[in-house]
C-alpha cells in the first residue's frame, strides 16, 4: 500500500521522513511544555503570561506538525512531479493553506514567551526594549498572516489550479519573511546577554544562563537552511524540505524557552532523591521564590518569606539584599537575588 493516496505502490517519497521528524520534535517540545507547567504550577507556584503564550506556541506547533504529516499522505515529499495523482492537488494545497497559520501562530508565540520571560528579570531599559520588541513581531506576524492568507485573489487559488485569478511571486514573499523572521530571531536571542553580562550573578550560573539563552542560535541556523531551500524550489512538491525545517523551527523555539526554566524541578527531583519525600517542599519554594523580582539601586532590602519550624521553635525570615550576588536560576521571576537568612529560637 502507497504511502500517498492515489499513488501508485513503490513511488519514492519523504512522507514518512517528514513525518517521523514531526512526530519526535513536537513530542519534545510537548514534553517540555508539560515539565514548565508543572514547575509553573505546582512546584513554585507562580504561573504567568508567558507561560500562557508558550502554551499558546505549543499548539501552533502540533497544528502545523499534524497539517504536515496529513499532506505527506496527499503527495509532501513525492520525489517527482509525475508521481504527483492529480487529484491529489486540490486536497494538497488545502492542507497547506489551512497549516500556515498554525506555522505563524507558533512563531509568534515562542517568542512573545521569551520576551515576556525577560520582563520578568530586566532593569527598566531593557524591559521597555522588550516591549518595543514584542509590539514590533506582533505587528509584523499579524502581516505576514494576512499575506499567507491573501497572497492569491481569489484565495482559492491556493489549492485549485482551475480557478483564474492572480497571485504574488510566493518564492518572492517567503524569502522576504524569512529574512524578517531570521532578523527578529537575532534580536529576540540576544536582547538578555547584556543584562546577564552586567549582572553580579556567580560566574558558573552565569555562563549556564548564557549558554541556555545562546541555544536560540539553533533557530537562527534552522533560518538560514530554510532560506537555501526556498531559493532552490523549483516546484510545489520541493516544498517539503522547507515545510520540515519550519516544524523543526517552530518546535526548537519552544524548546529552547522552556530549557531555562527547568532548573527548580531539576533541584526539587534531586533534593528529594537525597532527603525523600519532603509534603513541605512545594509550598516553600513557591512561598519563597514567588515574591521575588529584579530591583534597582543600591542597598535595598526588603522580606520575601518566613518559614516557621514548629517542632524545633524556629523562625526562619528571608531578606532580599541588592547588594548580593544571584543564587538562583529563573526559578520564577528570573534572575534572583541571593538572601540573608535570619534565625530566631522561640
Amino acid at each position: 500500500m502507497s504511502w500517498v493516496r492515489n499513488a501508485a505502490d513503490g513511488v519514492e517519497t519523504d512522507g514518512p521522513l517528514i513525518t517521523g521528524v514531526a512526530a519526535a520534535m513536537s513530542a519534545i517540545a510537548f514534553s517540555l511544555v508539560v515539565c514548565r507547567m508543572h514547575i509553573r504550577i505546582n512546584l513554585i507556584r507562580a504561573f504567568g503570561h508567558d507561560d500562557w503564550l508558550i502554551v499558546v506556541a505549543l499548539i501552533g506547533a502540533l497544528g502545523y506538525a499534524i497539517s504536515s504529516i496529513i499532506q505527506t499522505t496527499w503527495g509532501l515529499g513525492l520525489r517527482h512531479l509525475d508521481d504527483m495523482p492529480p487529484q491529489n492537488l486540490i486536497p494538497f494545497g488545502m492542507v497547506q493553506y489551512i497549516g500556515a497559520p498554525f506555522y505563524l501562530v507558533g512563531l509568534w508565540g515562542f517568542k512573545m514567551s521569551l520576551l515576556l520571560s525577560y520582563m520578568r528579570f530586566v532593569p527598566r531599559p531593557y524591559y521597555i526594549a522588550s516591549v518595543t520588541v514584542a509590539v514590533m513581531i506582533t505587528m509584523a506576524h499579524i502581516a505576514f498572516m494576512g499575506c499567507f492568507l491573501f497572497i492569491c485573489l481569489p484565495v482559492a487559488m491556493q489549492w485549485d489550479p482551475s480557478v483564474v485569478g492572480s497571485c504574488a511571486d510566493p518564492v518572492t514573499f517567503y524569502l522576504t519573511f524569512s529574512a524578517l523572521t531570521l532578523m527578529f530571531d537575532i534580536i529576540v536571542m540576544a536582547l538578555p546577554f547584556p543584562v546577564l553580562l552586567m549582572s553580579q550573578i556567580q560566574k558558573r550560573k552565569k555562563i549556564i544562563l548564557l549558554v541556555l539563552f545562546g541555544l536560540g542560535i539553533f533557530t537562527t541556523v534552522i533560518q538560514v537552511i530554510r532560506i537555501q531551500t526556498i531559493r532552490n524550489l523549483a516546484n510545489y512538491l520541493d516544498s517539503a524540505r522547507s515545510i520540515t525545517w519550519s516544524v523543526v523551527e517552530v518546535c526548537v523555539g519552544i524548546i529552547i524557552a522552556c530549557v531555562p526554566t527547568l532548573s527548580p524541578m531539576i533541584k526539587y527531583y534531586r533534593d528529594k532523591s537525597r532527603n525523600g519525600t519532603n509534603s513541605g517542599y512545594a509550598h516553600q519554594v513557591g512561598s519563597r521564590y514567588a515574591m521575588q523580582s529584579w530591583k534597582s539601586g543600591k542597598n535595598a532590602s526588603r522580606m520575601t518569606g518566613s518559614h516557621i519550624d514548629r517542632e524545633n521553635g524556629i523562625q526562619t525570615t528571608v531578606v532580599a539584599s541588592d547588594g548580593d550576588s544571584t543564587d538562583n536560576i529563573l526559578e520564577s521571576h528570573g534572575i534572583m537575588k541571593t538572601t540573608d537568612v535570619k534565625v530566631t529560637r522561640g
